[in-house]
């Protein structure tokens, strides 16, 4: 029997499109490398937030620290339980690499450091809101910092948007926070 030319191309045609149908679908769950390695480094600084946010909401006095906490708070939970979605949909561990050195080559680690913490827990109360102010501003800096990576790296657009908003968002909580600063009372 013998067939036409057309006919094997044909064939190889609706082979592969038959192979594409059952690749994993472009979209919401396309990402790469970059998009997971974002999530993975921003989910532990969101956690270090939390503690941070916490602290504040039980040891300040002045509402207006109290109220940029609980919002700060209330932030980085939601962006927790997006960031931890899709790394489980994408079947990725929601862990990084802990080890320091493993994330020299995007800048290293962009963390506030557990001394930071502990010594934000144990502030005078004289010297609480300062050490607060100044110590969340460095942390949402950390935060616009591994934006970048995400921004110019990723392909997943809903973890670019995100990485989008915070660069965006967190700006403007730098400034507020900085706003407080020189407003508090001199000692």
């Amino acid at each position: 029997m013998k067939r036409h030319p057309f006919a094997a191309l044909v064939a190889a045609v609706l082979l592969l499109a038959g192979c594409g149908a059952t690749a994993e679908p472009k979209g919401q769950d396309d990402h790469n490398a970059a998009d997971v390695m974002f999530l993975q480094m921003m989910l532990p600084l969101h956690a270090q937030g939390l503690e941070l946010t916490r602290i504040a909401k039980e040891r300040t006095t002045r509402a207006e620290v109290r109220d940029i906490a609980g919002e700060l708070d209330a932030v980085q939970r939601t962006e927790t339980e997006k960031m931890t979605g899709w790394l489980t949909g994408w079947s990725q561990p929601t862990a990084m690499n802990g080890d320091p050195s493993a994330h020299e080559h995007h800048g290293g680690l962009h963390q506030t450091s557990p001394a930071e913490i502990e010594a934000l827990a144990k502030a005078p109360e004289a010297d609480f809101d300062t050490t607060f102010l100044n110590l969340m501003t460095g942390h949402l800096h950390n935060s616009v910092e591994l934006t970048r990576s995400e921004i110019e790296g990723g392909s997943n657009q809903q973890a670019k948007d995100l990485a989008t908003t915070i660069r965006e968002s967190r700006g403007k909580e730098i400034a507020r926070l900085l706003s407080l600063v020189g407003q508090l009372p001199a000692r």
